[in-house]
């Protein structure tokens, strides 16, 4: 085929999208489940060979493609530097389904550009439409072969995937050992500016007690002479010094922040009060006491018990004032959630700018004009099922009903398939709001996000299932009518 004109190039582009969403939903369907899996494994022995294992399964897999996509799978698995030119991983990905289409769609696309005359005939069909033609086998589109390719496209990133995971734990290893080498003075300070932007509060503070249990001991054995072991030397420390430093720190982490990047660490900081509390660290804390001891040195972990005792002694008492701190991060999160720290300004949610790339900003509810009692009643309706925060200011809300820019998000405290039937509802089936032409879910991604402040990821929100809670969200819906 010849050059294509720009009626065939826009149609490649919307299968390419299309084919995309349908590889993207076959990821996104694994990925929940292969989180879980790994995160349930007990060590990073464990890990590895479930890792290593999942791996030769998807090896097998893949041996059984069909050899016409044999070539672009490897070029996903295994790109070079002039193959990637630049392009992140996703536009990579959506280069070589277009490569794809290409050499599969000549016969569709002869077929396709007599059927669309214009280039608006192309732009105003729904996406899902486009998708509907793959599945379907519409315009001799070999669907079966689609089929094919797209699930082979979902196990060749979900081996790279994993791939990528033993990599950077190889990665680690081999930086810790350069760090053992290289760094052999262990200082809080170094310990905190070397921080991956990903290790929060908790962990910091479970760092810094074991350095200071290890600095006290070494006291005791280098100057035995002068002190004398206190039984409640670290009840006072951690109530006393240590709490003032964590406070300190946890002010001078947020300081250079913007308030979308303090909300996600506050927030994400408190959850790991959950999680990492006393009794499910004590055995992480002991490894972490045991490598703080023989740093710069690495020994292998083993339980002694006298190093045990001595850690679990420092920890009965870091149990016994882990309350004090966790409530002091919660009540520095509610001060920036009321403008007391940060920016100053009562919106905590400040998204990055390149989240929606829509030219529409939000929805337009129908009967703006008349209707915003409506759209009271449906807030609190949303509220009360539990779908969205509730401290959801009545001003926010209504900004996502009024085609506006979108200053503050609204937290969707519900589940993703809740808000994904919400929007289809509001705009595919009732049309309570205004035709976004296929935009709706770049708008839905801009109105609202997830409780920890981070944005939803469009195909992901808009492959989801009828939730079995849909009948709440029909009926907080009626408010609208």
């Amino acid at each position: 085929m010849g050059e294509y004109s720009k009626i065939e190039l826009l149609l490649l582009d919307k299968f390419t999208e299309a084919i995309d969403n349908f590889i993207q939903s076959a990821i996104y369907s694994q990925t929940d489940k292969d989180k879980l899996m790994y995160s349930s494994c007990v060590n990073d022995e464990e890990k590895d060979v479930f890792t290593k294992k999942e791996i030769k399964k998807m090896q097998k897999k893949l041996a059984k493609c069909s050899p016409d996509i044999a070539e672009f799978l490897r070029c996903y698995i295994s790109p070079s530097e002039s193959d990637l030119s630049g392009d992140s991983y996703d536009q990579y990905r959506e280069r070589l389904i277009r490569n794809f289409l290409s050499q599969e769609f000549d016969d569709v696309l002869e077929v396709l550009t007599m059927k669309f005359k214009k280039v608006e005939d192309v732009e105003n069909l729904d996406e899902l439409e486009w998708e509907e033609m793959i599945e379907e086998g519409h315009f001799g589109i070999d669907n079966k072969f689609m089929s094919h390719f797209i699930k082979y496209m979902a196990i060749a990133d979900r081996l790279t995937t994993f791939k990528s995971i033993l990599e950077t734990v190889e990665e680690e290893k081999q930086q810790q050992v350069k760090e053992k080498l290289t760094n052999p003075v262990m200082t809080y300070t170094n310990y905190q500016n070397d921080e991956p932007v990903d290790v929060f509060i908790v962990e910091e503070l479970e760092k810094r007690l074991a350095i200071e249990a290890v600095e006290y001991k070494r006291k005791l054995d280098d100057e035995w002479e002068k002190y004398t072991f206190d039984p409640m030397y670290f009840d006072n420390f951690i109530s006393g010094n240590l709490y003032n430093e964590f406070l300190k720190s946890l002010y001078e982490r947020i300081n250079p922040l913007n308030d979308f990047e303090i909300n996600k660490y506050l927030t994400l900081s408190v959850n790991q009060f959950e999680t990492h509390t006393p009794e499910k660290r004590a055995e992480a804390f002991k490894r972490l006491y045991y490598d703080t001891y023989w740093f710069p040195n690495y020994m292998e972990y083993k339980e002694e018990s006298y190093m045990s005792k001595y850690a679990m002694h420092v920890w009965k008492h870091y149990e016994s004032h882990f309350n004090k701190y966790k409530e002091a991060t919660e009540n520095i999160l509610q001060d920036f959630k009321k403008g007391l720290i940060g920016s100053g300004k009562k919106e905590i949610i400040e998204k990055p700018k390149t989240v929606s790339k829509s030219k529409y900003h939000s929805f337009t509810y129908i009967n703006n004009l008349t209707g915003q009692s409506n759209l009271t009643a449906l807030k609190e309706s949303l509220i009360t099922k539990g779908f969205i925060a509730n401290d959801t200011d009545l001003k926010d809300f209504r900004k996502v009903f009024s085609g506006e820019t979108i200053e503050k998000p609204i937290v969707w405290t519900g589940k993703i398939s809740e808000l994904s039937y919400f929007i289809k509802q509001l705009h595919n089936e009732l049309k309570f709001v205004k035709d976004l032409k296929q935009q709706q879910w770049l708008v839905a991604i801009n109105c609202f996000v997830q409780e920890n402040g981070e944005p939803y990821i469009r195909t992901r929100l808009k492959n989801q299932k009828v939730p079995t809670t849909s009948k709440y969200i029909d009926n907080a819906l009626k408010t609208l009518k």
